[in-house]
């Protein structure tokens, strides 16, 4: 209790007790609102994550400026053998299990590359099991999400529907795995479940142009050198300034993500091996 000199009757002093104790309660009120204002800017600069380094200013400068996104994101990345696609996922999956994220790992063309990674996990043919289970656990999660974010990546998802396509059974499970990619699109953001696609390269046939679902993707990449048509599918054929300076080899590329410029990108250079063993603790 706050000592009072210069009350002079009892009455005086309760008076000035309880006026001060109800500016201590309004100043502990709002130290603890501000409090809790930290904590939100703090948990929502940890939900956005490192993708790589500019590759512009990297290149011209040397400095190296990180490229940040959140990590609620759905993302397509395409890149031929050597582009440093896969080391880019790795990276981009590391980064995301540091922040508690889920992950489903359907990798169609059996590369072993995230193996171990997560007990969600099929190849070849048993990738179409796992699509639906996430599927389930999607439509079971209501608005909000669970607390837990869940990502569904889908390793050469090109490959996967071709290889569908060749029989009449395999033409509805094709039909219904864009579907499922449709729907977390549209409503995954809502519910803390986000899909990865890679492919070696872009195709329109993924998504069909009229259905909208492609332009729901929040990060876009192509790594190493782009066909045209893999440009103009990622990023409509446009352009940024000190591109045909650059060269684009493995572990480098083009991104945009939603509400920035498109840029080029590094990604960190960290072998698969580690980044496998990192994620296999």
């Amino acid at each position: 209790m706050l000592k009072i000199e210069y009350a002079k009757t009892k009455e005086q002093k309760d008076i000035l007790d309880r006026c001060l104790n109800i500016k201590q309660k309004i100043f502990l009120l709002s130290m603890l609102r501000l409090l809790m204002i930290q904590r939100k800017r703090i948990w929502m600069n940890s939900s956005r994550v490192m993708l790589g380094y500019d590759y512009g200013i990297l290149s011209m400068q040397g400095d190296k400026i990180p490229l940040h996104a959140k990590i609620q994101s759905h993302r397509i990345v395409v890149g031929s053998t050597n582009s440093g696609k896969s080391s880019a996922i790795l990276y981009w999956i590391y980064k995301a299990s540091k922040l508690g994220c889920e992950f489903y790992i359907a990798d169609f063309k059996q590369s072993h590359e995230f193996e171990g990674i997560t007990p969600y996990f099929a190849e070849f043919e048993a990738c179409y099991d796992l699509i639906e289970q996430f599927y389930q656990e999607f439509l079971n999660t209501s608005e909000g999400g669970s607390g837990k974010i869940k990502i569904l990546l889908i390793d050469e998802i090109a490959g996967l529907l071709t290889y569908y396509a060749t029989s009449q059974d395999g033409k509805k499970k094709a039909d219904r795995v864009r579907k499922i990619m449709a729907s977390i699109l549209m409503l995954g953001r809502s519910r803390n479940c986000f899909l990865w696609l890679s492919m070696q390269r872009y195709s329109a046939t993924v998504f069909p142009a009229s259905s909208g679902a492609a332009d729901n993707f929040q990060i876009c990449v192509g790594m190493g050198r782009l066909t045209v048509e893999g440009r103009k599918g990622l990023f409509a054929g446009e352009h940024f300034e000190e591109e045909e300076m650059l060269q684009f080899g493995q572990g480098k590329g083009i991104i945009l993500i939603e509400g920035q410029p498109l840029r080029g990108i590094v990604i960190p250079t960290v072998s698969k091996k580690k980044l496998l063993a990192l994620l296999q603790k």
